[in-house]
């Protein structure tokens, strides 16, 4: 698969795509970075960022990941400011672990701390300068995708698109990565901190996967619609059994998606198994052809999640494997 090929591979969005061919032919080492504020624990919807990460690493990128230690904080003080960073130490491993896990280096993934550049006097001045560039109508707009919604939000929750924005120049990226409900705030970086002098980031957007209860983002924060990276071999097929799952129906399918984003960028071919008296085994090379077969009804999604929930199973276990020697660093991160 060609390089460019590869980036636009189950991605909904590019800014701008021929920004990002000419990269591709003029640097022979770009940098892409992705940012995740460390506040709750992670869910399966992480292996959709490493499974990018891992194209642009064979795409020839080098893979820088921020750890935003103060966005966790400055978003509604959604993790406390004493555990901000047990949690980035934790989302660190976290990842290391879903790296293994879909047969990626970790150890070509440079994690940054975000404090570390955060507090420097360069990065201080810029985000001085777009503070008076920037209304609060505008801020509040483009963290409306992201941060905890409320009826009079605090300055943190307005710093953090403006600090978000300015992410990118500092980390040294070439490319921003992120899911398509960060996109405002990266439109705020291409629009205003080109203004400082820095050049345009190219951003790539991913979809976001959908719960699997209600179709909508999954996250952490409803834990019957996500699978957390903690659960058990049966907890998992519990979930995906009770997951919302319309026979014949694709769209806001959660388990559809986690065939098309989760399972067929790691594996080669998916066998869903069956009683030979139900039509036994069906195999697939790809997404579109159990797309295809589920949209026919000639699969039903009791098969269907049984075959899935049997393929997440295998890619966590690298992870909890990985994790259960963290088991200290995670009681800190997370005090009962």
């Amino acid at each position: 698969m060609k390089k460019l090929d590869l980036i636009l591979r189950n991605t909904q969005e590019v800014i701008k795509c021929e920004e990002l061919e000419k990269l591709l032919r003029a640097n022979k080492k770009p940098v892409v970075y992705l940012g995740a504020a460390p506040s709750g624990k992670i869910n399966i919807s992480y292996f959709l960022q490493a499974i990018k990460l891992k194209d642009f690493m064979d795409s020839g990128f080098k893979v820088k990941y921020l750890l935003a230690d103060l966005h966790a904080y400055l978003d509604d003080r959604k993790s406390p400011w004493e555990l901000i960073g047990f949690r980035a130490k934790y989302y660190q491993e976290a990842m290391t672990g879903i790296f293994k896990a879909i047969g990626a280096d970790p150890r070509k993934v440079k994690f940054v701390l975000g404090s570390d550049i955060q507090t420097t006097k360069k990065y201080a001045f810029d985000l001085y300068k777009l503070m008076g560039q920037v209304n609060i109508t505008r801020a509040n707009r483009a963290s409306s995708g992201v941060v905890r919604q409320v009826s009079s939000p605090d300055l943190g929750s307005l710093n953090y698109a403006l600090m978000q924005a300015i992410d990118v120049h500092h980390i040294g990226a070439d490319v921003a990565f992120s899911g398509i409900d960060q996109r405002k705030i990266y439109m705020l970086a291409r629009e205003e901190v080109a203004k400082l002098g820095h050049k345009k980031p190219i951003c790539v957007f991913s979809p976001l996967i959908p719960g699997l209860r209600n179709g909508k983002k999954m996250s952490a924060s409803d834990p019957n619609a996500a699978i957390l990276l903690s659960d058990d071999q049966k907890t998992v097929i519990k979930k995906i059994n009770k997951a919302h799952c319309p026979i014949g129906i694709v769209e806001d399918n959660g388990v559809l998606a986690l065939a098309k984003y989760m399972i067929f960028p790691v594996i080669n071919k998916l066998v869903i198994e069956r009683p030979e008296k139900f039509g036994g085994n069906l195999a697939y090379k790809n997404y579109e052809q159990l797309e295809r077969d589920y949209k026919a009804k000639n699969l039903h999604p009791a098969d269907l999640k049984s075959g899935i929930a049997s393929e997440i199973n295998k890619l966590l276990v690298p992870v909890q494997k990985h994790l259960n020697t963290k088991q200290a660093l995670i009681k800190k991160a997370y005090p009962k």
